[in-house]
């Protein structure tokens, strides 16, 4: 009775100490989410960087379509592929196997390489997309440039590299842009964007818009990582709203469809970019706000050369802006290129901001007279801190013109931790810092300001914003707290030179200065309302 008993048993056993060896030689499963673009069909027989090859726009794009209906999809490229523009659904990861394997935009395709499935302005329709490893080629050279008086057909966006409008949790990594038309990559109406590792190459000559990574609002959580590139533009920008929306003629802040049905205008925070490298690009960082608030945007460790101007922080041609606290840290770029326009500078601030901090800042061998900060008419500041600058300048033209230059107003301006160095062959000339009369320059950007708005949208210029834009270049400048500290300077003609307007109160603290004749130089009506110094030992010339 035993016996009939444990036989069962011992069998049932058997059955199952064998049944992970006999899983090891079953045909494994095929998971129809992932799919190798060789396997599936694709010819594979472009090239990232040239082109040519078979269309295979239709193939890959009845691929990228399964996603909806399995839930989810990764699609491997292992080769180079010849598109005319895709369409990425929800919860999709691109991954290329190299940066020789990618997608090549074909001829006169005039569209995205890649743009969502879903774009909106006004809701995020697609969530979960990735991009890991590749190249997108964008073959800026056989598509049709936008311009200033460009007008899109209805229904059509900007051919940028890739288009992402309305769209929530984005990686971008370990990916090479080339040779886009307009923008390297657009983020309209996005939240939780991650772009690690990313270059831009231009190969050609530059032409309009080619931008580099152009974030619009509405946004947050936006992180950036090892930027690289030399786009014809800039290589990041930060735009709440800018000219691609204004107010019309009933005073009414809305969209102008400059840059097509999709991108919207909206507050932007919570922004952290850290390691921007740019090789010869046109520009670095822009930040734009009319009437939408950008805060808590913190932006380290950029260096390299540029040829038009380093940081822009303004509304663009109008008065107002609504910037809450923005930090620089750790910057070092150099202009290749003197006196690029009307308007040279490394930092251009313009609108209403609560607290800007400017940290470690290098300014090194300039070859023009361009500022560091300029600091323009239609400012109001609450905080400006400048915590650490290194300025070595070399150049006569460097000489003539201050470091940082006052046209607004401050309620606090700090100076901290300032070492600027000339050699003896520079002449005695310029200073730290200096309210400026001269609007010249001023003058003839807002010039340049007036044509573009009127090629684009002629009703702007007379419009709301426009005419206060105009009487903002005759402010006066006002600091009603300068605070010098921690400053070492030769062969500079003044610390301060004020020339117009007021300040509050002067404090300097620990200033040596060797060829300095009058280190706090006042002109004509300007005032100052009190001078205090805790500097023991009298600076001679």
């Amino acid at each position: 009775m035993k016996m009939l008993i444990l036989k069962p048993f011992l069998a049932f056993l058997t059955a199952l100490l064998l049944a992970p060896l006999a899983a090891l030689h079953a045909t494994p499963s095929a998971d129809a989410r992932i799919v190798v673009a060789s396997e599936a069909g694709a010819k594979l027989d472009s090239d990232v960087n040239k082109g040519g090859g078979t269309d295979d726009t239709a193939l890959i794009q009845s691929i990228l379509d399964r996603a909806p209906k399995l839930g989810s999809l990764k699609l491997i490229v292992d080769g180079a592929i010849l598109v005319r523009g895709l369409k990425v659904h929800s919860n999709t990861t691109i991954e290329c196997l190299s940066s020789a394997c990618g997608f090549f935009l074909a001829d006169h395709s005039d569209q995205p390489i890649f743009i969502n499935a879903d774009p909106s302005r006004t809701e995020r329709k697609n969530q979960n997309i990735a991009f890991l490893g590749g190249t997108y080629n964008g073959n800026s050279a056989n598509q049709t440039p936008h311009t200033m008086e460009s007008k899109l057909p209805p229904g059509r966006n900007w051919t940028v590299g890739i288009g992402l409008y309305g769209v929530e949790q984005v990686t971008m990594r370990d990916v090479t842009i080339r040779d886009m038309t307009t923008l390297a990559v657009q983020f309209s109406n996005c939240e939780r964007v991650t772009c690690e590792n990313v270059f831009i190459h231009v190969g050609q000559k530059p032409i309009p818009f080619q931008c580099g990574i152009q974030f619009h609002g509405p946004g947050r959580f936006l992180s950036m990582r090892n930027i690289h590139g030399n786009p014809g533009d800039d290589i990041i920008a930060i735009i709440a709203d800018g000219i691609y929306s204004d107010w019309n003629k009933q005073g009414e802040f809305t969209y102008n469809d400059f840059m097509g049905p999709n991108v919207s205008f909206g507050p932007i925070s919570d922004v952290d970019i850290d390691g921007v490298f740019i090789d010869g690009a046109h520009n670095g960082i822009r930040i734009s706000s009319r009437a939408s608030r950008v805060d808590r945007i913190s932006i380290r460790n950029v260096q390299g050369t540029f040829t038009k101007y380093g940081f822009f922080i303004s509304p663009q041609w109008r008065p107002g802006g609504d910037f809450g606290r923005i930090t620089f840290e750790n910057i070092d770029l150099r202009p290749l290129e003197p006196d690029f326009g009307p308007l040279p500078f490394i930092f251009l601030i313009q609108g209403n901001i609560e607290q800007l901090t400017l940290r470690n800042i290098h300014s090194h061998l300039p070859v023009d007279s361009r500022p560091v900060v300029w600091v323009q008419p239609s400012s109001d500041i609450g905080v400006l801190r400048v915590d650490g600058m290194s300025i070595y300048q070399k150049d006569p033209r460097s000489a003539q013109t201050p470091v940082i230059q006052v046209d607004g107003h401050i309620d606090l301006l700090s100076v901290n931790n300032v070492t600027l160095f000339r050699p003896k062959e520079i002449p005695i000339a310029g200073s730290l810092v200096r309210t400026d009369p001269d609007k010249t320059k001023l003058k003839k950007y807002y010039a340049i300001g007036r044509s573009v708005l009127n090629a684009s949208y002629p009703w702007a210029v007379d419009g709301r914003g426009w005419p206060e834009a105009l009487q903002s270049l005759e402010r006066k400048p006002q600091i009603n707290r300068l605070h010098l500290s921690n400053i070492t300077a030769n062969r500079i003609k003044s610390v301060v030179q004020h020339d117009v307007g007021e300040i509050g109160q002067l404090q300097l603290d620990n200033i040596m200065t060797t060829e300095v004749p009058n280190p706090i130089s006042v002109i004509g009506a300007a005032k100052i309302g009190e001078i205090s110094s805790t500097t023991k030992k009298e600076n001679r010339p």
